[in-house]
C-alpha cells in the first residue's frame, strides 16, 4: 500500500514540474516571437543587414575565384576592379568573371589551354572590345557569391545565347574586399563595374549594345542605379551622365524592400504577420530608414527611356509574385503618357521554377530570341497595349507599353 500511495502521490508532483517547465518554456518562447523578435527587427542594424545582404552565407564553402572553370563554367576569366569608395571612404576590389560567349570559347578554346594567361587576357580583352554580339552586365541577388550554382546555371544559358558575361561580387561578398554592404555600397559597386564596362568597350569601333540583369535583391540594386544613373556619375564618379543601357532585365523583383518584407513567406510561417504591431516594427524600418530601402518602383519611374523585361515565376516563395507583378503596374503607370515598352512575363507553377531558377524555364530561349530580334524595341504606335491588368494577366505574355 505504501508504495502504491507513494506512487500516487509521485506521478502528480512530477507531472505538476512537467506542467510548468513546459508552461515557463512556452511564455518564454511567446515573450521572444512577440517581444524580443519585433524589437531586435525594429532596431537592430546589424540584424536587418544582415537579412537583407545574407553576404554570411556561402555554398560551397571554399569557391577558387581565380579559375572559373573549377565552378563549372568554361571560357571564362577572373578579373579585378579597383577604385576608392566614396560611401564606405576606403579601398575596394570587387572580384569579376568575364564570360565568353559559346561560339568565341569555342574558337579559343586551345587558347585556354595553351596560351598563357597574359596573352589570354590581351586575346579576352580584344573579344569584348570588338564584340559583335551584346554584352550582359549580371548582378546577382543576396547571400553567396557569383560562383553560386544556379548563378552558374544562368551564365551558362545566357552563354549559349551568344551573350558575353560580366558577373561581379559586390563588396562583403566573394572575393571582393570584405567590408559590411549597404545599399548605396553596392550600388557604388556596380557602378565601378558599370563604367569600368562601357569604358572598355568605348575603345571598339561599334560599342555592341549592353543589357543590366538583376536577380532578386540585384533587382533592387540595379534599379537604383539606373534610376538614378544621373545623380551618381556626378557624384560618385565626378563626371557627366553615363549613357543607360539598351534595357534592364528583372528576373524575379519585388517594387519596394518594405512589400518585400511584409508579403515575405516567412512572415506568415512565422507567424508574426498577426501582430497588431507587425507594420510598425518589421515593415515600417524600411520605409523610413534611408540605409535600406530598395524602392525600385520610385526610381525606375525616373527613367521613362529605359525598356524593362520582368521576368517572374508564379510559384517564387521568396519574392511572391505579386510583389513583382506591383513593380510592373507601378512602371507602367509612371509611362502613361509615353516612354520606353515595360514587359512582363510570367512563368507557370508547372514548371516549378521558383526563386532561382528562371534558367531552366522551358521557353526561356524563346522569350531572349523574341527579345533579341526587336520585339519590344518597337515604337510605340506599333506595341501591344493592353488596357486592363486583369484583361493582361490571362495572357502568358504581358506586353505593355
Amino acid at each position: 500500500m505504501g508504495r502504491i500511495h507513494g506512487a500516487f502521490i509521485t506521478v502528480p508532483l512530477y507531472t505538476l514540474v512537467i506542467l510548468l517547465l513546459g508552461a515557463y518554456m512556452a511564455a518564454a518562447v511567446l515573450a521572444v516571437h512577440v517581444v524580443v523578435v519585433p524589437l531586435v527587427f525594429k532596431y537592430s542594424k546589424i540584424f536587418q543587414r544582415s537579412l537583407i545582404f545574407g553576404n554570411f552565407v556561402q555554398w560551397p564553402l571554399r569557391i577558387d575565384h581565380e579559375d572559373p572553370s573549377s565552378s563549372g563554367i568554361d571560357g571564362a576569366r577572373n578579373l579585378r576592379v579597383e577604385f576608392q569608395s566614396k560611401i564606405d571612404h576606403c579601398a575596394i576590389k570587387l572580384g569579376v568573371w568575364h564570360i565568353l560567349p559559346q561560339t568565341v570559347h569555342d574558337r579559343l578554346s586551345e587558347a585556354f589551354e595553351r596560351t598563357d594567361k597574359e596573352e589570354l587576357h590581351r586575346m579576352l580583352d580584344d573579344e569584348l572590345v570588338n564584340s559583335k554580339t551584346p554584352i550582359v552586365l549580371y548582378c546577382h541577388g543576396n547571400s553567396n557569391s557569383r560562383g553560386a550554382a544556379h548563378r552558374i546555371k544562368m551564365y551558362k544559358f545566357l552563354k549559349k545565347m551568344e551573350f558575353h558575361i560580366i558577373a561581379f561580387d559586390y563588396r562583403g561578398y566573394g572575393d571582393s574586399t570584405n567590408v559590411y554592404p549597404s545599399e548605396l555600397g553596392v550600388v557604388e559597386d556596380a557602378l565601378m563595374v558599370y563604367e569600368w564596362l562601357l569604358n572598355t568597350l568605348s575603345r571598339g569601333r561599334v560599342p555592341p549594345p549592353v543589357y543590366v540583369w538583376g536577380h532578386s535583391l540585384g533587382t533592387g540594386i540595379t534599379s537604383h542605379l539606373l534610376g538614378n544613373l544621373d545623380v551618381l556619375s556626378r557624384r560618385l564618379l565626378g563626371r557627366p551622365p553615363l549613357p543607360l543601357p539598351q534595357a534592364l532585365v528583372l528576373e524575379a523583383p519585388f517594387n519596394n524592400l518594405a512589400d518585400e518584407v511584409k508579403h515575405h513567406p516567412a512572415a506568415r510561417v512565422s507567424l508574426v504577420n498577426w501582430l497588431p504591431y507587425f507594420d510598425l516594427t518589421f515593415v515600417a524600418p524600411f520605409r523610413v530608414a534611408p540605409q535600406h530601402t530598395f524602392r525600385s518602383d520610385e526610381y525606375l519611374s525616373r527613367v521613362k527611356t529605359l525598356p524593362v523585361l520582368i521576368l517572374h515565376a508564379r510559384d517564387d516563395t521568396i519574392v511572391p509574385f505579386e510583389v513583382g507583378v506591383q513593380l510592373y503596374d507601378d512602371v507602367l503607370k509612371s509611362r502613361s503618357s509615353g516612354g520606353a515598352p515595360v514587359v512582363m512575363h510570367a512563368f507557370d507553377e508547372s514548371q516549378s521554377l521558383g526563386h532561382k531558377y528562371i534558367c531552366d524555364a522551358d521557353n526561356l530561349e524563346e522569350v531572349f530570341r523574341w527579345v533579341a530580334g526587336s520585339g519590344w524595341m518597337r515604337k510605340a504606335e506599333d506595341r501591344v497595349l493592353w488596357r486592363s491588368l486583369e484583361e493582361v494577366y490571362v495572357q502568358q505574355w504581358m506586353i505593355i507599353g
